[in-house]
C-alpha cells in the first residue's frame, strides 16, 4: 500500500503549480493517483474491518487514470466512505470531514488522515486483541452481556446493558455470553 500523505502545506501546492508536468512535485497536486492510494486504502481498511462485524457496503473504484474528472459527487463518495469507516471505529477521535464544493489540499489531508488514524485504531486493537489470553472482539448493539464476577466463587451473573452503537470490546471469551433484548 501507497502510504497516505496528510501532510500537504501552501507551500507544496505552489511547488506542483510552478512544476507542472513535473513527476517529482505532485505532493501539492491532487490527481488520479491520489485517488486510487483513498479508495485503495478505504477497500483495505473495509476488508479488515469486516472480521471485527463491520457490514456497510462502500462503493469504491481503485481505476481511477488521467483522464478521470472527479465530480462533487465522487468526491462526497469517497468521503462518505471515509466517515462510514470512520464512524464504525466509534472510540476514534480525529478530524471532521466537511463536505462541500471544494477539495483543496487541507481537506484532502483530512481524508488521509482519518485513514491513517483508523489504519492505527485497528492495530492498537490487533495487538489488545491477539494477547495470548485470547482475548476476543465482540460487537455489541442493543444486546447485554453476561459476565461472571468470578467463576471460581460466584455462580451469579451480572448483566450489563450495552445500549449503545456497535463498538469492539475486549473481553475474555470464556467469560462472554450474548442474549437477545427482551
Amino acid at each position: 500500500m501507497d502510504d497516505l500523505i496528510y501532510d500537504r502545506s501552501a507551500s507544496d501546492v505552489e511547488t506542483a503549480l510552478n512544476n507542472p508536468g513535473s513527476s517529482t512535485h505532485l505532493k501539492g497536486s491532487y490527481n488520479y493517483i491520489d485517488l486510487n492510494r483513498i479508495e485503495s486504502w478505504c477497500e483495505y481498511l473495509q476488508n479488515i474491518l469486516v472480521k471485527y462485524g463491520f457490514s456497510e457496503t462502500l462503493v469504491i473504484k481503485t481505476n481511477w487514470n488521467m483522464k478521470d474528472y472527479p465530480t462533487r459527487k465522487h468526491i462526497d463518495r469517497i468521503r462518505s466512505n471515509i466517515d462510514t469507516l470512520k464512524e464504525f471505529c466509534y472510540a476514534l477521535t480525529t478530524e471532521t470531514i466537511i463536505y462541500n464544493n471544494t477539495m483543496n489540499y487541507e481537506q484532502a489531508n483530512v481524508l488521509e488522515k482519518i485513514l491513517y488514524d483508523i489504519n492505527n485504531y485497528i492495530e492498537e486493537i490487533s495487538i489488545i486483541l491477539d494477547l495470548p489470553y485470547k482475548f476476543g472482539a465482540m460487537l455489541i448493539r442493543d444486546s447485554y452481556i453476561k459476565l461472571p464476577m468470578n467463576m471460581d466463587v460466584i455462580i451469579d451473573k451480572n448483566e450489563v446493558p450495552m445500549n449503545y452503537n456497535i463498538g469492539i470490546i475486549p473481553v475474555h471469551r470464556k467469560y462472554i455470553h450474548l442474549v437477545e433484548e427482551e
